[in-house]
């Protein structure tokens, strides 16, 4: 096809004004912070927690401390008022890594909205460099509930956390925490064969202090379990596993393996390496297991 004059003007103003809004766009998801704390609450945070989530719980029947907080997890969870409108299914990130390499990384954006595309070219360029699946991990509560993107437990997990911060929900830092499991038959299968390099699944989630006692809240499906009566955040040292159940997923078993001091720190669960290294040793730095084999307990039922 030839162009005549007036032809080539407009298609050239076209590329102009697509070029032009694109890059105007694409600012909103380019980050240039440095250092940012994984669950800080940041202006984002701030402005998604007042003008979202505050309306809503200032709204409920209930406002005993747990109703309230499943809530949260509810609006986080919600398609509408959450933080997954722009989500993208995870393979596609590492599908598109690969293709990015070879050039044909639109293939994937193909299917994206505009939104989508951006979000992902700024998430690939910041976390996917070293490792790929550092995508994961690596996002703060601040870039998730900013870009909407959320697809993973640990953005849940840090997402919720900050907006209860950001509203106060919690007077005593101790009183909430960031946890770090691993999928008890994973880590068998691991530790029997003294494998390093296996991959162990897991899930973040939350705990909270609830009176005397600690409640395990599965961020990512708005739903509770309460932990036993003699349980404490500050005493899982190995070698015993402490099992948790979630009734969102019933044929798993997850052991403990890390729990935050307080609801500002983010357990150094920012990369896949450093999370492998927590669900065998909780340390982010050390591939040793230091737990042994998980065997179930008699009374599982009860977990």
């Amino acid at each position: 096809m030839f162009f005549t004059s007036d032809k080539l003007r407009f298609f050239i103003l076209l590329l102009i004004l697509f070029f032009t809004s694109s890059c105007a766009s694409q600012s909103e998801y380019t980050f240039t912070e440095k250092n940012i704390p994984l669950i800080g609450v940041t202006a984002d945070v701030m402005e998604y927690a007042n003008s979202t989530v505050r309306p809503v719980i200032a709204s409920q029947p209930k406002k005993d401390k747990l109703s309230l907080l499943l809530k949260v997890s509810e609006i986080l969870n919600d398609p509408v008022t959450g933080i997954c409108k722009n989500k993208i299914e995870p393979g596609d990130y590492i599908i598109y890594d690969i293709l990015n390499k070879i050039k044909l990384g639109f293939l994937i954006t193909l299917k994206l909205s505009t939104e989508q595309k951006q979000i992902l070219k700024a998430w690939h360029s910041r976390y996917m460099g070293e490792n790929p699946a550092d995508v994961f991990f690596a996002a703060s509560a601040g870039e998730i509930i900013r870009t909407k993107a959320a697809f993973g437990c640990s953005h849940y997990a840090r997402a919720f956390i900050a907006v209860a911060k950001a509203l106060g929900m919690i007077d005593d830092p101790k009183d909430m925490r960031y946890v770090i499991s691993a999928k008890s038959d994973d880590y068998n299968r691991a530790f029997e064969k003294s494998d390093k390099e296996m991959t162990i699944n897991g899930h973040q989630f939350v705990m909270v202090r609830i009176g005397s006692g600690w409640i395990a809240i599965n961020t990512s499906k708005s739903e509770y379990t309460v932990m036993p009566e003699n349980f404490s955040p500050d005493d899982i040292e190995p070698p015993e596993n402490i099992p948790v159940r979630f009734g969102a997923y019933p044929d798993f078993t997850f052991l403990i393996r890390k729990i935050s001091s307080d609801f500002s720190e983010d357990c150094d669960d920012n990369s896949l390496s450093a999370l492998m290294n927590i669900s065998r040793s909780g340390d982010s730095h050390s591939p040793d297991f230091r737990w042994g084999k998980f065997i179930m307990p008699d009374d599982a039922d009860e977990l």
